[in-house]
């Protein structure tokens, strides 16, 4: 089933002798239950083809159409309300909110939506992110590796229909970046959560179900991980 459709994407920045072209007449689909890397080096476009998807900047030209709507079309109202419940956003540097603990940074998300969720669920996945002894605990008293799982779990809170995570390792080290992925890979896997992961880390984008490439401002390579192991 579709669940993402990106028509004839662009972003220009800045005017006249200073115009930049990020992102050139980007197409692509996305079936739901992928696990998608795009990889790139800096200046690619792979951030801002993120950003843009997550409804977190405007294209200059195109459209993203995210579970039959496109989400460019909607007021900064509805699409404030549309990303908290269908789009959910690992950032880098975890963006967690320090006076709030474990518990409540991850129900975030389904608070401002008006979700309640059960104890069971919160549970089990605080149990899954290797958090549960930690729900009392305030970011500025936890790991980089545990801060970033928290950031997963306010990201899937709301059962997003896509899971962007923008260098979600990069801040890490060996071993919290391969923590971070089998949790990645185990969402995927068990509840078919369709990711698509920027990374500059081949040795991760390898261990997606797909692989795209940019340069410049476009992708020059869309392939299929046929190596990748069931």
């Amino acid at each position: 089933m579709e669940i993402l459709n990106v028509k004839k994407l662009s972003k220009k920045y800045g005017k006249g002798e200073n115009e930049f072209l990020a992102l050139n007449n980007v197409s692509f689909k996305v079936q739901k239950g992928e696990f998608i890397a795009v990889v790139g080096k800096s200046g690619s476009g792979k951030s801002t083809l993120l950003h843009l998807l997550g409804g977190l900047d405007k294209p200059s030209s195109g459209s993203v159409i995210i579970n039959n709507q496109d989400i460019y079309k909607m007021s900064d109202k509805n699409l404030t309300v549309f990303r908290r419940k269908y789009i959910g956003i690992i950032y880098q540097f975890y963006n967690l909110i320090p006076v709030l603990n474990v518990k409540e940074n991850i129900m975030l998300p389904a608070l401002f939506d008006g979700r309640s969720i059960s104890d069971k669920k919160l549970n089990d996945m605080l149990k899954k992110l290797g958090l549960l002894n930690k729900i009392d605990t305030y970011p500025n008293d936890l790991s980089g590796g545990q801060q970033q799982r928290v950031a997963i779990g306010r990201a899937l809170i709301n059962h997003p229909k896509i899971l962007l995570a923008d260098e979600p390792t990069g801040n890490l080290d060996i071993r919290n970046s391969k923590h971070v992925m089998k949790l990645l890979e185990f969402y995927n896997k068990k509840y078919r959560q369709t990711i698509i992961m920027v990374t500059h880390d081949m040795s991760l984008a390898k261990r997606a179900s797909r692989i795209i490439t940019m340069s410049d401002g476009k992708i020059i390579k869309d392939e299929r991980n046929d190596k990748l192991k069931s």
